[in-house]
Formats: structure tokens, C-alpha cells, sequence
């Protein structure tokens, strides 16, 4: 049996990884991301260095491509293979870095039972905050999937932001690893145990006093609506990577004649505040002074304030993804661009937009300070937390989502910075939640005749530790991961002596 037990451990672990991940041919199952890496830890450090972090970068190769396949759909076939199979490959490459680096300093450390068990939960932390701050893999996206338990529960990284749960996750990894080591005996392992449930204890209590004591029942609320332009009767829906490249302009009269009818419809239901989905038209450069008056002359007859997207194209140049916040007087009040463009030199939103400067623009409403960006940006945490420290109470961030969403996309944003959340959303779910994470309605693109989503919001934030300490707890594990690997063998021997 034993000499079975790598085999076992490789297909443990890396199976139970393919349910990681939104799939077109397995269900995504969000414990799967703390079970994993419990089997991928044993299995890497129980097998020579080399051949550890080769065959486990194969897993993470396959297992990425089979559960991934096919999920960004683009009607060129090859395309499609090569996108989906490159960006596979790219995470596969990521999620391997803090498996090796660990498997390789920890021979180094495993003496001391202190630091052996440290060094995985800190070089995750470590690597996975680093990717989150620039990239491709949609900044904290990956690490948020870390994020599991109940909404009471989550409530800590209001503190410290998600990379408590990636460190915690994979401290309990090594807790487990160490067990195991150890022939699970409980004198060698009750200190590390003790310890960590002493942790998950602190955090629930947390979670507990957070939300009994700032839920606000009687607080005063705005009716805010999210508007989808969807489909009409034999209309598919629009494929926006053609609309890049091939810098496709929408039917001006009879999209804007669709926005002025939602806004109305509307505001004649009590909505205060109206929101439209990202891509709520495009237009040609020359066409966005007219449109901007014309969005100005909604929100004037309706008397509404209109958060309303556009995006506009120069011929030979790059336009901007725009959105615009207009009070109910008809005075354009924010104006932003998209700042975390979809893609990368000529391929996504980068072949016809440039980027917008680093921002988050904010407006003191009757209905609370109103924060607005677009999409993509509300998944890099260090960028959304300007909000958090400019005392945002809503934010508003509407989307284009490919491929189609399932859910309500990047709720963590709410908790950490204390602001309410509403994102109206093409192809996938629009939702409204409030400053403690709890979803107040939801909306997906695919059920709905109306295309509009109605939520009453509270027009008070709350304050949150997270925008003051930032990443506080990423940088330190940084820190601590270079000190890992870099301070001299000498110097170790110094902690080991001086380390129970």
C-alpha cells in the first residue's frame, strides 16, 4: 500500500482541484479549493525535489486544461484552443510557484516544527498577493476563491482582507501535512491545532459582533435600479470581442430610444438612482459629444441620477470604456474610464481603448457618497480600497461579463471596504448587496423580460479597518518569504536553537 500512496496522493489532490474552478465540464465545489492543496502539499513533499515539482506542475497543467476547456468562447476555433490552453498554462505556472518554493526551502526548515509548518501558508500568501496586484488573472480573483465559509464567518477581511484566508487555508494545510508526518499523535500536534482553532474562534466571534452590531435595520435606503440592454425577440447576444476588433458602432437612435424607455419605466417606479450595464452603447469618436447631451437630457426629464456607460472609438487610435454619473439637474458629476482593461496589446478591450488613470472618482450624493468604476476594476483589491479610504456608501460598477457569469462576481469588495454594491450586468447576473456581503436581490440576464432590477439600498457605508491597514498581512508574508529563503544557513541554525 504504501508504495501506492504517491498515486493516490497525485490523484487526490489534483482531482479534487479540477472542482476549483468554473468549468463548461464539471461543477465548481468551493471547498475543493481547502481540501487540494491539503493532498497536493503531501504529495510534493514526499517525493524528491525535482521530481516533486515537475510532476506536480503537470497536474496543475492538466487538470487546469481539462476543467477549463472551452470556457472563453471565440468563433475562430483555433483562437479559442490557443486563448484557453495559454491562459490554462499561465495559472498552471502560477499556482506551481508557491508548491516549489516551498518544497525547496523546506527541507531547510523541517527540524523545527515552528517554521516548517510556516513556511507553505506564508509563500502562498506570499505569491498569490503578488499576482493580485498586476496581470492577467483578474488581480484578487484567484485568491478570493480562498474565501470559504459563511457570510458571518468571511466578515475578517473587513481587517485584513483575503489574504487572511489564503494564509489560514494553507496553515491548515501544514497542520495537516505535519499530522500526518507525525502519524497524526496527538501530543506532537495538539499545540498547532489548539492554535488554529483558537484563530477560526477569534474570527467567527468577529463575524458575529460585525453583524449584529452594523446591520442598521431602520436605516434610511435609496431604490436604486440596474438596467440590462437584453436581447430582443430573435436577437442574439453581442459578441463584444468582434465589436473590439472590428470597432462596431450600435444603432444610435434605436439603443439610445432603449435607455431613455428603461430610465423611464424606472424612475417611474420610485428608482432614485438608475444604473446601466457596461457597453451600453458604442459610438464613433465624433458622435460622443451628442450622446453625452443626450444622456444629460434623461436624466434632466426624468429627474434621476443616471449612471450610464458608453464606449467610443477612434479609427486610428484607441478610444475609452466610459462611465458617466449625471445628477438629476442634467449635470454630468463623474466622469471615469475603465482602468483594468479585458486584454492584452491587440487582443480584448486593449485593441481600441487605452486605460484610464488610476481613480476612483466619488460624488456626494443626497443618497450617500456615490463611487463609480467599471467591471474588471472591482477585482484589484489595492485598487478598490481608494473607495474604502474616500468613505464610499455605494459603489456603483456596471459589466459586460464573458464568458456569461453564474453569480454575483467580486462581493468581496463590499465587506472589505464598507460600501454597498450595485453591478448591473450583460450576459450573467446583476446584484445588489449591502456594506455586511448580504445579497438584497439579483438578476440574471437569461430570466428576465423586464431587463430591470430593482434594490432598495442603504445610503450609509460603514468604516472598515481594511482600507487603513491595506495589505498589511500580504506584504508581511513578502517579507517574510524572502527572509525564508535568503537569511543564511548560519542564522537558521540561531532561530532553531532559540525556537521551541
Amino acid at each position: 500500500m504504501k508504495k501506492f500512496e504517491p498515486y493516490i496522493l497525485f490523484l487526490l489532490g489534483f482531482g479534487i482541484f479540477m472542482f476549483t474552478r468554473r468549468s463548461e465540464l464539471l461543477p465548481s465545489i468551493h471547498i475543493a479549493n481547502v481540501i487540494a492543496p491539503i493532498f497536493i502539499l503531501r504529495f510534493i513533499r514526499t517525493q524528491p525535489a525535482g521530481r516533486a515539482i515537475l510532476f506536480s506542475f503537470l497536474g496543475f497543467l492538466l487538470s487546469l486544461n481539462i476543467s477549463l476547456w472551452g470556457l472563453f468562447k471565440i468563433d475562430n476555433s483555433s483562437t479559442m484552443i490557443l486563448f484557453n490552453s495559454l491562459r490554462s498554462s499561465l495559472l498552471a505556472i502560477l499556482y506551481i510557484i508557491p508548491f516549489a518554493v516551498d518544497r525547496l526551502i523546506w527541507a531547510k526548515y523541517k527540524e523545527n516544527k515552528f517554521f516548517s509548518i510556516l513556511t507553505y501558508p506564508v509563500i502562498a500568501t506570499a505569491v498569490f498577493f503578488l499576482s493580485s496586484l498586476e496581470g492577467p488573472f483578474d488581480g484578487a480573483g484567484m485568491s478570493g476563491k480562498f474565501v470559504y465559509g459563511p457570510l458571518t464567518f468571511i466578515q475578517v477581511i473587513s481587517i485584513f482582507g483575503i489574504w487572511i484566508f489564503v494564509f489560514v487555508y494553507s496553515w491548515l494545510a501544514s497542520i495537516i501535512n505535519y499530522a500526518w508526518e507525525n502519524s497524526f499523535r496527538w501530543r506532537k500536534i495538539k499545540n498547532h491545532v489548539i492554535s488554529l482553532v483558537l484563530v477560526f474562534g477569534l474570527i467567527l466571534i468577529y463575524g458575529i459582533l460585525k453583524t449584529a452590531l452594523l446591520k442598521g435595520p431602520d436605516q434610511d435606503t435609496v431604490k436604486i435600479a440596474a438596467a440590462v440592454l437584453i436581447p430582443e425577440e430573435n436577437e442574439d447576444i453581442i459578441e463584444m470581442e468582434k465589436v473590439y476588433h472590428n470597432k462596431i458602432t450600435f444603432p444610435y437612435e434605436k439603443t439610445v430610444s432603449r435607455i431613455e424607455e428603461l430610465t423611464r419605466k424606472a424612475a417611474l417606479n420610485g428608482a432614485k438612482i438608475i444604473t446601466f450595464q457596461e457597453f451600453a452603447i458604442t459610438v464613433n469618436q465624433e458622435d460622443e459629444t451628442k450622446l453625452r447631451e443626450r444622456y444629460k437630457d434623461i436624466a434632466r426629464e426624468n429627474q434621476i441620477f443616471l449612471s450610464i456607460t458608453y464606449a467610443y472609438f477612434i479609427q486610428n487610435g484607441k478610444g475609452e470604456n466610459k462611465h458617466l454619473l449625471i445628477d438629476d439637474k442634467g449635470e454630468i458629476q463623474l466622469d471615469y474610464a475603465k482602468r483594468y482593461l479585458l486584454g492584452f496589446k491587440n487582443h480584448g478591450e486593449t485593441v481600441a481603448f487605452r486605460k484610464g488613470p488610476e481613480v476612483i472618482q466619488t460624488y456626494d450624493s443626497p443618497y450617500g457618497k456615490i463611487g463609480i468604476s467599471i467591471c474588471r476594476d472591482m477585482t484589484f483589491q489595492g485598487y478598490v480600497k481608494q473607495a474604502g479610504r474616500k468613505d464610499v456608501d455605494i459603489m456603483l460598477a456596471p459589466s459586460y461579463d464573458w464568458p456569461k457569469s453564474t453569480g454575483p462576481s467580486y462581493t468581496l469588495r463590499a465587506i472589505e471596504n464598507g460600501f454597498s454594491f450595485v453591478r448591473a450586468t450583460y450576459n450573467g447576473v446583476s446584484f445588489a448587496e449591502d456594506y455586511n456581503g448580504n445579497i438584497l436581490t439579483q438578476m440574471d440576464s437569461d430570466k428576465t423580460s423586464s431587463g430591470i432590477m430593482y434594490a432598495e439600498i442603504p445610503i450609509g457605508g460603514i468604516k472598515t479597518l481594511y482600507p487603513l491597514m491595506g495589505d498589511f498581512l500580504g506584504w508581511c508574508c513578502v517579507v517574510s518569504m524572502l527572509a525564508m529563503i535568503f537569511v543564511p544557513v548560519r542564522m537558521k541554525k540561531v532561530l532553531y536553537n532559540q525556537v521551541p
